[in-house]
């Protein structure tokens, strides 16, 4: 397994592409693969300020 500041930094690379078009949800998650094998699963939340947090992640089965 990757260590949490690489799955994080990747994740905050990618985050653009999957911020929901209803600017109303609080929660967004997305996969995404590390090569050549390693899949994890994110979670986001929207802060007050309208920021959204990584708030976790786990791995992900193929």
């Amino acid at each position: 397994m990757h260590p949490e500041s690489q799955i994080k930094l990747i994740a905050d690379t990618l985050l653009p592409g999957f911020i929901p078009k209803n600017a109303t949800e609080k929660e967004l998650s997305f996969h995404f693969t590390i090569p050549p094998n390693k899949s994890y699963k994110v979670w986001y939340e929207k802060n007050a300020k309208n920021e959204w947090v990584f708030t976790g992640f786990e791995p992900a089965e193929h």
